[in-house]
């Protein structure tokens, strides 16, 4: 079975035990007490949420969109990934070396697409024209998401086949008439090998800022953005992109893409859009990235250790963990349990 198909189920069988477990209980009214009734003032007026100077940019349809970049959030040379600009991780699950993470939208107002495209017309940045043109694109998955084929199970199972070879990130969209917006994002081990960080890493870095590394360098400047956007709106096949790592170093690298759209398995009505981005880097710097000693020294470097051989064995048993059990922490950030998504 395909790995994402069952996490989801095994959530959602989760939440059907915790339902059947739970119990209500009712308490009698007091008749002696005359209820009366309650005036409410319902306000009618929307007034538009003002611009921040940190700005992740939230809309009706998911953009992954930011004007500027919180240092605080960095992992290293790793800034933040738009992933969770405007979600926080209500849970992290692991089946074999693939990491889950579930998101819970933040309770914030939507800007309107007229908001940011004025908004984008407005700033010196010179890519700011392009990005209020692919703003306006991204809207289009709303219109066009019901005539595209839906994908079956075994159709997702072979493709997850293939990105197991690779370093890998991979993001299921919810999406609906009315809106869109992310439901998990999926990386497995490799993935982090590739940016230079170790499980430990990420997971101090997840509890201490509550978010997770991007592997692009994703700062003020809209151009990467925008690269990245026209390729997912334009389902580019392969494209050549730049890679950060927590060095702080740059690389070439190639990303292969496979877009889906997938009917769930526990509700049907529910369209989701999957994204798969594999990452290819030639020899010899693919070598030199996925060497442990490199993850190593990095790990070392975050948690201010001594460089020790007692550090060096736990490190690599750490490593050799590849296929576990199901490993879920439910409140990884302290945030409140979800219902099934």
């Amino acid at each position: 079975m395909s790995l994402i198909v069952r996490q989801r189920v095994g959530m959602h069988d989760e939440s059907t035990t915790h339902s059947i477990l739970s119990k209500d209980i009712k308490k009698k009214k007091n008749q002696s007490r005359k209820r009366q009734p309650i005036k409410q003032l319902v306000c009618l007026v929307s007034i538009p949420k003002p611009f921040k100077e940190h700005v992740y940019i939230k809309s009706n349809v998911e953009l992954k969109l930011a004007l500027s970049y919180i240092p605080d959030h960095c992992l290293g040379g790793l800034k933040e990934t738009p992933c969770t600009y405007n979600y926080r991780v209500s849970r992290t699950d692991q089946l074999d070396d693939v990491y889950f993470y579930t998101l819970e939208l933040l309770d914030q107002a939507n800007h309107s697409i007229d908001q940011i495209t004025n908004m984008l017309f407005n700033q010196s940045d010179p890519h700011a024209q392009l990005a209020a043109k692919l703003v306006q694109e991204r809207h289009q998955i709303l219109n066009d998401y019901t005539e595209q084929p839906y994908i079956s199970n075994e159709d997702l199972l072979n493709v997850e086949k293939i990105a197991q070879n690779y370093p890998y990130q991979c993001t299921i969209q919810k999406v609906s008439k009315d809106s869109s917006s992310l439901s998990q994002r999926i990386v497995n081990e490799q993935f982090y090998t590739l940016m230079g960080v170790s499980r430990d890493m990420m997971l101090n870095h997840l509890h201490e800022t509550k978010t997770l590394p991007s592997i692009f360098d994703l700062g003020p400047s809209l151009q990467m953005w925008c690269d990245l956007s026209a390729n997912s709106i334009q389902s580019s096949r392969t494209f050549e992109t730049s890679i950060n790592t927590y060095e702080g170093a740059q690389y070439k690298c190639i990303v292969e893409q496979r877009q889906m759209f997938k009917r769930t398995q526990v509700n049907p009505n529910q369209i989701v859009f999957i994204e798969f981005w594999l990452f290819k880097v030639e020899e010899p710097l693919k070598s030199y990235l996925m060497n442990p000693q490199r993850i190593y020294q990095n790990q070392i470097d975050y948690f201010n250790k001594k460089n020790t051989q007692q550090e060096y064995e736990a490190f690599l048993q750490l490593m050799k963990q590849k296929t576990t059990p199901q490993y879920k922490n439910k409140n990884p950030c302290g945030y409140k349990e979800l219902a099934w998504i």
